[in-house]
């Protein structure tokens, strides 16, 4: 072989070496990458079985995972208490738990899962390991493999017995409830027609006596009783009127409308007998409310109606103004009278509660006024100060 042959072939290999080496040190280096990589994806892929684990571990509903025949595979802490079965030392499947009358709707059910791949709020009774029936509801999914291939199925569970209990309770309590009003209502009616007739009898039987006393009986002791009598059946009368209009308030349900509180306190003040004395204020326009008309005027009535009748006696002042409150308007009547001892300040929105001796009080106007708030969602409240008035607040919703 020639001599530049033999120098064209050497220089060749040396190349070659050359390259050889240059694809070692790359290869090397990305070996490192691949290395490096490699690690970094098992530390994430361990990080995140951890994490799963530790999730699985903790979730405060029972979890179970089963295969496509309802054979339990794996199953949380809270599972495991739940139906008392422990699948490292028994096996366990989900089909046997059913209470009988339900199997028909869980399969119709599980088709359901298949088919879908998910299904929400399953209810069931089951039966734990002792035997006590439970209601659950499930939602559970289907696992499918890297071919879209149904392989397991797996559910979050919750026990729902006593909530089932409570709203069972509810619905008894409410419809004993609604009952015992219709029944408090009916005897209600009837006791005040029963009342009613009897009270007009002695009004007028106290009447003829008294006319009659006078043309022989010149007492005014006698007279005196007499009124006093008479006074006395009046205040019998309004009290059941009272109590009719007590029981009746939120009896009747009445669609909600707009309504001109200005309007409704200025009939108000136009139809109760105001004396000479005392002056109704409303320095601003009232709002417009909205709900049932009749109400409306019925609480306004009773603490207008109020606060005339304790208004000073010689320059009685009554103030109706309000303020805006969050989501509520709050109200208030104040009047310049002898005021309401704090002790009372609770006590004076209960049936019959009275402050004084008054014949025509029944103390049931501030029960009503208190029930039509509490209607209303809204509250009522006294603030006072001996001597100088009191002022009645209460607040109604703003219309959105």
């Amino acid at each position: 072989m020639s001599s530049p042959k033999i120098e064209i072939l050497e220089k060749a290999l040396k190349r070659e070496r050359l390259a050889r080496k240059e694809a070692e040190k790359i290869l090397e280096d990305k070996s490192l990458e691949l290395y490096e990589a490699n690690q970094n994806l098992s530390k994430v892929v361990n990080e995140k079985e951890i994490q799963l684990e530790s999730l699985f571990k903790t979730i405060v509903d029972p979890y179970i995972l089963m295969d496509l025949y309802g054979n339990v595979l794996k199953m949380n802490n809270a599972a495991t208490e739940f139906f008392g079965y422990d699948i490292e030392k028994e096996s366990f499947n989900v089909t046997t738990t059913l209470f009988a009358d339900d199997v028909p709707y869980a399969m119709e059910s599980y088709y359901e899962l298949l088919e879908k791949g998910i299904f929400r709020n399953f209810r069931a009774r089951v039966y734990d390991k002792n035997k006590e029936i439970r209601w659950i509801e499930i939602n559970s999914s289907i696992v499918y493999d890297e071919t879209n291939t149904a392989t397991f199925a797996q559910g979050i569970v919750r026990d729902i017995t006593e909530n089932l209990k409570a709203q069972k309770e509810r619905e008894s309590l409410l419809k004993n409830l609604t009952k015992s009003n219709k029944e408090l209502n009916d005897f209600a009616h009837v006791v005040s027609h029963d009342l009613k007739a009897p009270l007009r009898s002695m009004n007028a039987l106290v009447n003829w006596l008294q006319e009659d006393c006078r043309e022989f009986i010149d007492n005014e002791d006698i007279d005196q009783n007499f009124e006093l009598l008479i006074k006395k059946i009046d205040k019998m009368d309004h009290l059941i009127n009272g109590i009719l209009k007590y029981a009746s308030i939120d009896k009747i349900e009445h669609r909600k409308k707009e309504v001109d509180l200005q309007e409704i306190v200025e009939g108000i003040v136009d139809t109760i007998h105001v004396p000479k004395h005392v002056q109704v204020l409303v320095p601003e326009r009232l709002p417009i409310a909205k709900g049932d008309k009749f109400r409306f005027h019925q609480l306004f009535q009773n603490l207008i109606s109020n606060a005339v009748k304790y208004a000073n006696k010689e320059d009685g002042k009554v103030h109706i103004t309000y303020d805006t409150i969050d989501d509520y308007w709050e109200f208030q009547v104040k009047d310049n009278g002898m005021g309401i001892p704090e002790k009372y300040h609770k006590k004076v929105f209960g049936i019959f509660e009275t402050l004084d001796e008054d014949h025509s009080s029944t103390g049931i106007g501030l029960s009503i006024v208190k029930k039509i708030t509490d209607m209303y969602e809204g509250k009522v409240w006294v603030t006072s100060i001996e001597g100088e008035g009191a002022t009645f607040h209460f607040t109604l919703p703003i219309p959105k």
